[in-house]
């Protein structure tokens, strides 16, 4: 699993919003369900859904369907299926996500924010690409962000890759910089513009830029 500096401008959440993640990371860490992903057991945790002050839906998708196209680089593993139809997100599509994004390392499934996913596929469309996104991190434990956290101190305590929030992604065919300039102009959520590492970081926690 690649691991970036990921949320260098992450704010600080404050006493309100620390309690309630505080009462929704003990949630996370404990597994609900169990998954076999490729003949491994993995466990399934729940994830902290925070809301935060951004909106994926700002600027709606067009057409009756969402659909997204992603390669996990870190597992060779893709989707390509509409995840959104009659004004429902699809559970089964919600599910193989969430697997997709997975920490491999811990062998942990997160129950991601699909606001993320509304994310992912507006600028995807804004952009006009063909290619899927390459997932260079989606989920990470607490223990993989420690991980983390020891390789580098860019990476954020309390990150969103830890609440289901926030993935880091490229497109082969598109530049970097469209890509976060895309995502900034659609102020639904944190963009972080990591040209030296290769990736755009995204999350749909408060709105901010890096």
């Amino acid at each position: 699993m690649h691991l970036g500096d990921d949320e260098r401008a992450a704010p600080a959440i404050g006493r309100r919003g620390f309690l309630s993640f505080a009462v929704a990371a003990v949630s996370a860490a404990v597994p609900v369900a169990s998954a076999t992903i490729t003949g491994v057991a993995t466990s399934v945790v729940t994830a902290p859904v925070l809301f935060g002050t951004g909106s994926a839906e700002a600027a709606p998708l067009t057409g009756g369907v969402r659909r997204l196209t992603l390669h996990n680089i870190n597992t060779n593993e893709r989707f390509d299926g509409v995840y959104w139809a009659d004004g429902h997100y699809k559970p089964d599509a919600l599910r193989k996500l969430d697997v997709l994004l997975r920490d491999h390392r811990a062998k942990q499934v997160c129950r991601y924010d699909p606001r993320l996913f509304d994310l992912l596929a507006r600028v995807h469309q804004s952009v006009g690409s063909d290619d899927p996104f390459e997932v260079i991190c989606g989920y990470r434990s607490r223990r993989t962000n420690a991980m983390a956290r020891r390789r580098s101190r860019g990476v954020a305590k309390e990150s969103y890759h830890t609440r289901g929030m926030a993935i880091d992604i490229r497109l082969p065919d598109t530049q970097l910089r469209a890509i976060s300039e895309t995502a900034r102009a659609m102020q639904a959520g944190g963009v972080g513009f990591y040209p030296r590492s290769g990736f755009v970081h995204l999350d749909v926690g408060p709105v901010r830029s890096w």
